[in-house]
């Protein structure tokens, strides 16, 4: 786990020859093996072009982007020991019996190349490589046998026949210390020596810096410093290390100071005549003592590699932590400049320390000592009238040369306010643990006269306005309006809560700002109208913090205004607009949940000196500076992988470097199959020591429709994504408004195997398949719907005909019932006829018989005799068969003549008898036509029957039907 150490330091622990420690020291970040998750000792640093930082460690090369840490070992897990970048940003890292570098791979990955195949096999053995260093066009690995000059792909090595003990480049010249032949210096290939008089060759060498143009500084690790001249001389700075401290490492870190790296005594800032400035070590917030590697970032901070952890320390910020207590962790309440000299109010009483210099005040040095009669916690400094007053918990004090004097004993005292603004203020109110106390104040001395009857209640807020109405706010009860008597030894007071316009009655605290007398409330800042007897949202401020919670104001000399909000601090700019606001509002992030909450208090001393209560200590802020930063932000994109059966890294954080910085190229522009559709991003800004005041905004183009708003996580993940091409584009901003550059990542998502181009293909030649035999089965299909059509159309035909032949047939049948009918009724026409015939035939039969009578009677009268021939003709004529058989045969389709034909074994009778069965005449009647009786007649059938061969079952009318 991240372990901030930001420490308000213990105490200022010193060397006894080295004198005093600064009062403010930086904040330090301790990074611990659970953090980076690699081994425990780191031997080098070096930093890139774009800010990330490189580590040389047991257990590999580790890097470091401010949120993110990766681990990258030698082939032969060897112990890193030392590194080097190039201006490429190639890192040349050297182990035990491996040289090689770290660049750009595939995919932006870091990749290893090794160096070692270009030594001759019989040297590819060494010990562990010391130093790198860059020299010209050639890289040098410093082992304890050799050194090995790499260039032009070739490796020349430089032997000794004792031991290489240091190796460094030093302005334009690359030195070396032999342990036989003292300090060297590479000339023409060839190493010559340096120093002829007193060659060094007893001392361990471990820093070189170039001074002006012509000296150069030499650090040792036990000897302390030496300046070399242009002419070879040698001479012994004024200054020693402290007896049994090893200065292992040191590094320049401005014009005039150097860092060194102790074995036991942390991180020494010493002037160049070994003056120590400053101490880092344990005390003050490092995991231990013993460093092994220190390195000045680009932004002028501190990385040290301890031998357990990695530590940054905010040597350039604009951030001091101050711990008035060396052997205490105490809270700090209040502070205040006087006479020289800062005081510090904590729980565990009051603290000074001298102040030497002007400007950034947490650079004095000088050990903080306890007021000896502050015994309890100490809440408030106040000048008042050129003295400076003291409220503590058990009264209040004045304080003078460095010690305190009792006013007065009693309640706890938490501030004190002048009832004038005239100086000097004859009245001074001091608020207390139960009400006010009043001071006057006559020839340079304070008198106490007493606490003022009328409001017993703890008052920690309190103000006068304009109009000398004072205020005071509790903030558990309200606001109180307090009315003193004229001769002060009385007091009333109206208690004002939400029912008077505040938005609650807790939590209310009164200041004065610009000269207004304003109450902090939760829903911003509020002041009262005398007009109404209301209080009201502030007409000045609340443009300025709206409904924000305010329980902190404070104006400074230069019109800002201080605030506190829920555990925040901020300051309001008006000299500085901006977003078309007449003021900036800035954050201070860094000092998040580090204020005393309840306690709350700013001391504008100046524009570079903010001294902030703390709960450890006190916080000085060099606002100035911060505010100044004109530090551009810069964004990493650290790894990217893709998520599907397996977690794949697709991007290892290394774009290509262009002239326009780095970019994308396209051969990092990966296509994904369908199956690795989510991912994970990591980015971060290296704004180390300042994590807290960058936030991120993210916009994965193709998939989100806007940017996103911002936040401080420095990842993201996206999970299935559909198929197509996205950008993912990442920005960060600080707290100050400065953001960065926006970086970008292109990528696509191919569609799944069912959706890929050949299996589009596919489906087209599929679909067309499917069309062809669609349009054959169509084809088919019509065919045989044409068949069924034909056979529907020829059944519908045969249907019709059917229905015509139907017709016909109910016509002909219709014709024929009319013709039979027909038939019927001219046979039953005929048949009535010859019956009347036969009638006819017998009344003549009858008349001719008579006549015939009457003839012999009368003798043969003529005229009856002719009478008697005429009956004879007519007689003749009514028999004559041809005749109605021609008729017959007319009414009924030749029937006659067709029996006849079949069967000419028939009679005349015979046909005669059918002619009459024909038309369906009894037997009676029959027997009357053919004059006969019936017995006759049924006699004649039966023999008609024989000759037509009619069996007994067939009826002779059916049989006629069918002639």
């Amino acid at each position: 786990m991240r372990k901030v150490g930001l420490l308000i330091l213990l105490c200022l622990y010193t060397f006894t020859c080295a004198g005093q420690n600064t009062i403010g020291l930086p904040q330090i970040i301790n990074y611990s093996k659970t953090d980076f998750k690699a081994g425990t000792q780191t031997w080098d640093i070096r930093q890139d072009s774009r800010g990330m930082m490189y580590f040389a460690n047991n257990e590999g090369m580790l890097t470091y982007d401010g949120s993110h840490w990766n681990v990258y070992p030698l082939p032969n897990k060897t112990i890193v020991r030392a590194l080097a970048m190039d201006s490429a940003d190639r890192v040349y890292v050297g182990g035990q019996d491996e040289i090689g570098y770290f660049s750009q791979g595939k995919n932006g990955v870091l990749t290893y190349t090794s160096l070692k195949q270009l030594l001759p096999k019989s040297q590819n053995r060494f010990a562990d490589i010391w130093r790198i260093e860059l020299f010209g066009e050639s890289v040098f690995f410093q082992a304890s046998d050799r050194i090995m000059e790499y260039r032009n792909n070739s490796i020349k090595i430089y032997t000794t026949t004792s031991e290489w003990m240091y190796l460094r480049k030093a302005g334009n010249k690359l030195y070396a210390q032999d342990k036989t032949n003292g300090l060297l210096q590479l000339e023409r290939n060839e190493w010559k020596r340096v120093i002829t008089q007193q060659p060094m060759n007893n001392v361990l060498i471990s820093g070189m810096l170039s001074i002006g143009h012509d000296s150069l500084l030499i650090a040792t690790q036990t000897n302390g410093l030496f300046l070399l001249d242009a002419q070879g001389a040698l001479y012994r700075q004024d200054s020693r290390p402290p007896v049994n401290v090893n200065l292992s490492v040191c590094t320049r870190i401005n014009a005039g100071e150097l860092v060194a790296a102790t074995t036991s005594e942390g991180c020494l800032v010493m002037d160049f005549n070994g003056r120590i400035v400053q101490k880092i070590s344990r005390t003050e917030g490092l995991q231990n003592n013993n460093v092994l590697s220190v390195f000045l970032d680009r932004d002028n901070n501190l990385w040290a590699g301890l031998n357990n952890g990695i530590s940054f320390i905010a040597y350039n910020a604009a951030i001091k932590y101050i711990s008035p207590s060396k052997t205490n962790e105490v809270s700090g309440y209040s502070a205040r400049i006087y006479k020289g000299q800062l005081y510090i109010a904590t729980s565990d009483g009051a603290y000074y320390v001298p102040l030497s210099g002007s400007g950034d005040l947490s650079f004095s040095k000088g050990d903080f000592t306890r007021i000896a009669s502050g015994q309890h916690e100490v809440w408030r400094f106040d000048e008042v009238n050129g003295q400076l007053l003291m409220g503590e918990h058990i009264g209040c004090f004045e304080v003078n040369n460095n010690s305190s004097h009792p006013l007065a004993y009693g309640p706890g005292t938490w501030l004190f306010k002048p009832m004038s603004s005239v100086y000097p203020s004859a009245q001074v109110l001091a608020g207390t643990y139960a009400g006010l106390r009043l001071l006057e104040y006559d020839q340079g001395r304070f008198t106490d006269k007493g606490m003022v009857p009328g409001l017993q209640e703890s008052i920690r807020f309190l103000e006068i306005d304009n109009n000398n109405t004072i205020w005071a706010s509790h903030p558990y009860r309200g606001v109180y309006q307090l009315h003193p008597a004229p001769d002060r030894k009385t007091l009333s007071f109206q208690l004002f809560t939400d029912s008077a316009g505040l938005p609650s009655a807790l939590n209310n605290f009164v200041f004065k700002v610009k000269n207004r007398v304003v109450f902090g409330t939760v829903k911003g800042i509020y002041e009262f109208d005398a007009t109404t007897g209301r209080f009201v949202p502030s007409a000045f401020l609340k443009p300025v913090f709206g409904d924000m919670e305010v329980r902190y104001l404070n104006e400074d000399a230069e019109g800002n205004i201080w605030f506190c909000s829920g555990k925040k601090i901020g300051v309001v700019n008006f000299h500085q607009p901006s977003a078309g606001k007449p003021f900036t509002i800035t954050y201070i992030p860094e000092l998040d949940g580090k204020i005393l909450l309840g306690f709350e208090n700013i001391y504008p001393y100046n524009k570079e000196n903010i001294f902030i209560g703390s709960e450890k200590g006190m916080i000085q802020l060099n606002y100035e500076k911060y505010a100044g930063n004109k530090q551009n932000v810069h964004i990493l994109l650290g790894q990217v992988r893709a998520l599907g059966k397996s977690d794949s890294l697709i991007f290892g954080g290394y774009f290509d470097r262009t002239t326009k910085g780095y970019r994308q190229g396209e051969q990092q522009v990966m296509s994904l199959p369908k199956g690795y559709n989510s991912f994970h991003f990591e980015y971060s800004s290296p704004a180390y020591g300042q994590q807290n005041n960058i936030e991120y905004s993210y916009q994965l183009e193709g998939y989100d429709s806007r940017w996103s708003a911002w936040s401080s996580r420095p990842e993201k993940d996206y999970t299935n994504l559909p198929e197509g091409s996205y950008v993912f584009k990442v920005k960060a901003h600080d707290n100050l408004g400065h953001e960065s550059e926006v970086i970008s990542y292109r990528f696509s998502v191919m569609p799944a195997w069912y959706k890929t181009i050949w299996a589009y293909i596919i489906y087209g030649l599929l679909f067309l398949a499917l069309l062809y035999l669609l349009h054959r089965w169509q084809q088919r299909n019509l065919a045989l719907q044409q068949r069924r059509f034909d056979e529907e159309q020829n059944r519908l035909k045969y249907i019709h005909q059917l229905e015509l032949e139907k017709n016909e047939k109910e016509i002909i049948e219709l014709q024929n019932e009319k013709l039979a009918s027909e038939i019927r009724f001219k046979n039953n026409a005929l048949a009535d006829a010859s019956l009347h015939l036969v009638e006819k035939e017998d009344a003549l039969v009858k008349v001719k018989d008579i006549l015939a009578s009457v003839y012999k009677k009368n003798g043969n009268n003529p005229e009856i005799k002719n009478a008697l021939l005429l009956l004879g003709d007519v007689e003749k004529n009514n028999a004559n068969w041809e005749q109605f058989a021609s008729h017959f045969d007319e009414i009924n389709n030749n029937f006659l003549k067709k029996l006849k034909t079949r069967y000419p074994v028939l009679t005349n009778t015979d046909l005669k008898l059918c002619a009459y069965l024909q038309l369906k005449l009894s037997s009676k009647e029959i027997a009357q036509l053919m004059a006969i009786s019936v017995r006759g007649v049924e006699i004649k059938r039966y023999r008609l029957r024989k000759k037509l061969n009619l069996p007994t079952e067939q009826q002779m009318t059916d049989f006629f039907h069918t002639i």
